[in-house]
Formats: structure tokens, sequence, C-alpha cells
């Protein structure tokens, strides 16, 4: 937390005692208080926020596939080629991907074409020059 030299020592290792307790299923937080001598007017409101959040936070389970996906990225697995990668996005992001793809193949072949055109254009006005 801090340096253990610091005023603030006694009231943080209070707090970690106090979390752990609750955390643990004990309620009586009054043997913790007396345990540290720090003044109950200044612990008072930091016990009823730690006690609000120890009833507001519900532990929650991750995912199998969430485990998986993690475990996989913090060991640095080999990666998956684009077409995985894309496999296992949400449809609606599958759809966009495709139809920009498309959109850029169009591109591509329209740019290949419009070249075409105009290099065609400059041989043939090249070829009229010559022969006149």
């Amino acid at each position: 937390m801090s340096n253990p030299d610091s005023p603030n020592t006694p009231l943080e290792n209070l707090l970690s005692a106090v979390t752990d307790a609750l955390i643990a299923g004990d309620s009586n937080l009054d043997s913790i208080v007396n345990q540290y001598g720090v003044p109950r007017a200044e612990v008072n409101h930091l016990l009823w926020i730690i006690r609000r959040l120890h009833v507001t936070f519900v532990g929650v389970q991750p995912s199998e596939k969430f485990v998986r996906r993690l475990k996989q990225d913090l060991m640095g697995s080999r990666r998956r080629g684009i077409f995985y990668q894309i496999r296992h996005l949400p449809p609606r992001i599958q759809i966009v991907a495709g139809i920009t793809l498309i959109i850029g193949l169009m591109f591509v072949q329209r740019r290949r074409t419009v070249t075409d055109e105009v290099q065609e254009s400059q041989e043939m006005a090249a070829l009229q020059t010559h022969s006149q």
C-alpha cells in the first residue's frame, strides 16, 4: 500500500483487517477496531463504506469461454488466422467485415478497370500520332 513509516499504516491495516473479516463472514468488527487503536470517529464512515460495498458487490464467476480465452492471451498461445478471429466475432460484426471486404474488392477491381481504360486510351492516342 504505502510506506510502512507512514502515519496512515495503522488505519490501512485496520481497513484491510475489516475487509478480510467481512469477506470471511465475521460481522463483529468492534473487536477488530479496538485491536488497532484507531479512534472510532475516524473509522466509522470508512466502516460504513466497506459494509455497503460488501453488501452491494456480488461475486461473479466468469464463463468457461472467457477463462479459456484469458488463459490463451496470458500464456501467449499461438496466434490464429484472420478467418478464425472473424469467425468468433459477433454476427453483426461479421456482416460488416464481409461487406467491407466486398466493397474493398469492388474498389480494387474498379480502379484496375479505370487504369486499364486510361492506359488503353493513351496507347490509342500514341498510335494515332505515330500513324499520321
